[in-house]
């Protein structure tokens, strides 16, 4: 099962940089990811908000980079990076379309064979120099 709570981790991804409506089939409707703005709620309109309206805002021809992943139980743990260009301005900083790459972990609880939960864990830091470079 590991693998294929993988590939819908790869799906999510995949869907985010293209085919939002596919997230209908790849979340479950109370779909909630921890690091979204504090005013997002669950489910897959939310997630196709955060690639459309957050990040969209901010970036483009965004692409996502998995490096590896890690499967046990009904967790999966992706690490990846988002490269990208900055072209909308971000935390006070104006765009410049400058190539960002921002390296993360994401890790996903999947439930009746959606992703249900995720958590995200990156550092602003490096992002914000690249953005003002």
């Amino acid at each position: 099962m590991s693998e294929g709570y993988k590939a819908l981790v790869r799906r999510f991804y995949k869907a985010g940089m293209g085919d939002l409506s596919a997230m209908d089939e790849i979340v479950t409707e109370d779909f909630v990811d921890h690091h979204w703005l504090p005013d997002m709620q669950p489910g897959p309109e939310s997630a196709r908000a955060w690639f459309r309206d957050v990040l969209g805002s901010v970036f483009s021809d965004m692409e996502i980079k998995i490096d590896f992943m890690v499967a046990e139980g009904d967790v999966v743990d992706c690490h990846f990076a988002l490269h990208a260009k900055h072209t909308g301005e971000f935390a006070g900083i104006a765009p410049r379309g400058n190539a960002v790459v921002v390296p993360a972990i994401s890790i996903f609880r999947i439930a009746g064979g959606k992703l249900a939960e995720a958590w995200e864990l990156f550092d602003s830091g490096p992002l914000l120099e690249q953005m003002k470079a």
